[in-house]
């Protein structure tokens, strides 16, 4: 066989800033090295030094700002088509909206052969009135210039048909979510998280008797911090753990911030990079988001043995099976959520550990990271294979 017949595929994956292939897509790169000529694209950021140190591979700084700004999106597109030109990939993937838009017009022109765009989750369904229309839009450009459109899950996917962005195939890999969890890494049983989580209560000053909920996740409107706010002051009892940085881009509203600084039962941590001893510091995890993909929380969480309260909306709902591994609430609805937070603190020890057990065998079952991680080497091999056969 020859040299030529034995090269390696060229794959450029690109998401708008670091932080998705620093922390979300950490490890995937490299794994997917072993298959492909792999190359990775992002904005400027902190992370982009790590990245580079944990994966191993060459990455390029293509700047993407996130948002509508048109004369700098187009200056993206530019800097994009110059790096396509340079690297001549196969095929190449986006994630995260921004990036998709960048990358799919820019490598329709450059016509690279496969053209992936990944939705992590959608913008348009909350939005209203002219900013809708524009999102719509934009989604649906994305999906004309892309060769194969990914939903993260099978509620994303049920949305980009319903609002017709696309009628081109849809195609879910595995079981939803775009990186899987290690479960060896997020472990209910290892002993150094144990010991860090009695570390953070006792700093905290958490009684050992006391039913803590735990937030994981930006602090911003649209993770429904006004909500969890309006039900954990109607609550008896019971400890809020947050884990989180403040977000800018939706900042909370005052009154929700000072109840969230000054409540003597609310903790607010910060942002953690490992949060698995905040996960075993709780009774139970607590996502009543407006919109969201494919929560990876949830699935670290999980893997963690904790029951979630969440908002029945996509991804959650995909994940989180009433009665069994957590409980489902309308989003908005404050008094849904808090009468789901009553049912869990009144629910007995031994129905609480059940239903992480069955949390933990769920994940495991269905979205362990390095069968992802094999799903997507075949995931693109079928794309490649496919596109040669054309």
């Amino acid at each position: 066989m020859s040299g030529y017949a034995k090269a390696k595929k060229k794959l450029l994956v690109v998401t708008t800033v670091p932080e998705t292939l620093s922390t979300i897509l950490k490890g995937q790169p490299a794994f997917l090295a072993r298959h492909f000529d792999l190359r990775l694209a992002t904005s400027l950021g902190d992370e982009v030094i790590l990245i580079t140190s944990n994966e191993g591979l060459e990455l390029s700084i293509v700047p993407m700002v996130r948002g509508i700004s048109p004369v700098r999106d187009l200056l993206s597109v530019m800097r994009m088509i110059v790096l396509l030109r340079q690297m001549r990939p196969d095929a190449v993937h986006s994630y995260t909206p921004k990036a998709g838009l960048v990358t799919m017009i820019a490598a329709w022109l450059c016509r690279v052969p496969v053209r992936i765009h990944t939705f992590t989750g959608l913008i348009f369904p909350t939005a209203s009135g002219a900013k809708q229309k524009l999102l719509i839009w934009i989604d649906r450009l994305i999906c004309a210039c892309a060769t194969r459109v990914v939903p993260e899950g099978q509620g994303v996917a049920q949305d980009l048909r319903r609002f017709g962005i696309t009628h081109k195939p849809l195609q879910v890999i595995g079981s939803g979510n775009i990186a899987g969890v290690d479960t060896a890494y997020f472990n209910p049983a290892d002993t150094h998280s144990v010991e860090r989580a009695q570390t953070l209560r006792s700093a905290l000053g958490i009684a050992d008797s006391a039913f803590v909920f735990c937030f994981v996740g930006r602090l911003n409107r649209d993770k429904g911090l006004l909500e969890l706010v309006r039900a954990f002051e109607q609550l008896d009892g019971g400890q809020l753990l947050l884990v989180g940085a403040h977000d800018q881009t939706a900042p909370l509203d005052a009154r929700t911030r000072q109840v969230l600084d000054e409540h003597p039962r609310i903790h607010h941590v910060g942002f953690q990079e490992d949060i698995r001893a905040a996960l075993l510091s709780a009774d139970v995890l607590v996502l009543p988001s407006y919109r969201e993909g494919f929560p990876n929380v949830l699935l670290q969480a999980g893997s963690m043995s904790l029951p979630v309260i969440a908002s029945d909306i996509n991804g959650c709902n995909e994940i989180v099976t009433p009665s069994l591994n957590g409980w489902l609430v309308p989003a908005r609805d404050s008094e849904a959520l808090r009468l789901a937070m009553q049912v869990a603190m009144e629910t007995s020890e031994e129905g609480l550990i059940a239903m992480g057990q069955e949390a933990r065998l769920n994940v495991k079952a269905c979205f362990e990271q390095e069968a992802h991680w094999q799903r997507m080497v075949e995931f693109y091999q079928g794309e490649l294979s496919r596109e040669a056969s054309v």
